[in-house]
């Protein structure tokens, strides 16, 4: 299976040393903010004030501007690789959970003077060990789950997310028989804790499964605390919910047992400001790899219990993808 980085549905393409995709509210500093709106006679401390509020509504700025813009454009086909585990039930091992990871970074840039490359070493090869890990552990299970199981490592995440899009549109296994997505984007290096982040919370069934394996392991459940992020918009399982497949995505807790109240947060944004999509992600002393263990558990279990289970998960009433699962199972 080949995943070509152009098609119709991926209209702007992007070489392995572009930047990554980044909300439109990173592409302008706060200092040209401000500029920008003292022309307009608006102040952006102000306007920030008043978009907290639930009654705040657009505000038009009259100001036009004009850019140009030079690219090079370097057409690249990457492969997804997959792996299926069959499994046991007659019936139900013609269902599916899918894993995705991606293998993919941003390649190296020549104008860095030293070390350009682009490891990604927490994201996403901490995720792709994670992934082999429990591929190793359903396949030597001396019971083996009920519902198949699909090891998938996709290409070309960081190009915004094609490599999972491009499966999503050419599945292996029919997306109405795919119980759902689990979807591992990093793995816990700072150490064993006592929450999770479910993102994507109260979407869908899968919450209840979520909470219960992570009890097993005396963790607590936690909503998603950044929903202004999007983040589950920005990573693979994206790709399979808008197919209708319900999905799995989970991100650090920040509660470390053993260590002072803000140490999750301080590591936390020390991996943003230094490492994330920088040539620095790579392994490092300091990396904990009990919290890698306990998260890599945590998504055997919760995986396991998806499979095991006799009811397909579904999304909530009146969720966005709950009519895409709704055709797809009317689908012959």
């Amino acid at each position: 299976m080949q995943s070509s980085w152009t098609g119709e549905d991926f209209s702007l393409e992007r070489g392995p040393n572009s930047p990554p995709p980044l909300p439109l509210a990173s592409w302008v500093s706060s200092e040209a903010a401000e500029k920008i709106l003292e022309r307009a006679g608006k102040s952006l401390g102000e306007l920030q004030h008043a978009a907290a509020q639930r009654d705040f509504e657009p505000v038009p700025l009259g100001l036009t501007a004009s850019t140009d813009l030079r690219q090079t454009v370097r057409r690249s086909v990457s492969p997804n690789v997959a792996g299926l585990l069959r499994g046991s039930d007659p019936e139900l091992s013609k269902q599916y959970v899918v894993f995705t990871s991606h293998y993919d970074h941003l390649g190296i840039d020549p104008s860095i003077e030293g070390d350009g490359i682009y490891n990604g070493a927490f994201d996403n090869a901490s995720g792709c060990a994670a992934t082999l890990a429990i591929a190793e552990a359903f396949a030597t299970a001396k019971d083996k789950p009920r519902r198949s199981v699909l090891f998938l490592m996709v290409t070309a995440e960081e190009q915004g997310l094609l490599g999972s899009a491009y499966y999503a549109q050419n599945p292996l296994l029919p997306l109405k028989d795919t119980a759902a997505n689990v979807n591992i984007d990093g793995i816990n290096i700072i150490g064993p804790t006592r929450d999770i982040y479910v993102v994507g919370h109260g979407k869908s069934s899968l919450d209840g499964i979520i909470e219960a394996a992570a009890r097993a392991q005396g963790m607590t459940a936690i909503p998603d605390q950044h929903t202004e992020q999007g983040y589950f918009y920005r990573s693979d399982q994206f790709s399979l919910a808008k197919k209708g497949v319900p999905a799995v995505y989970l991100d650090n807790g920040l509660e470390v047992i053993g260590k002072p109240e803000g140490y999750g947060k301080k590591k936390f944004e020390e991996y943003n400001e230094k490492y994330y999509h920088q040539p620095s992600d790579e392994i490092q002393d300091d990396w904990n790899w009990e919290g890698a263990l306990q998260h890599t558990r945590l998504l055997l279990d919760i995986a396991w219990r998806i499979a095991q289970g006799d009811a397909m998960p579904e999304w909530n009433e009146g969720d966005e993808f709950k009519a895409a699962r709704d055709a797809s199972l009317r689908s012959d």
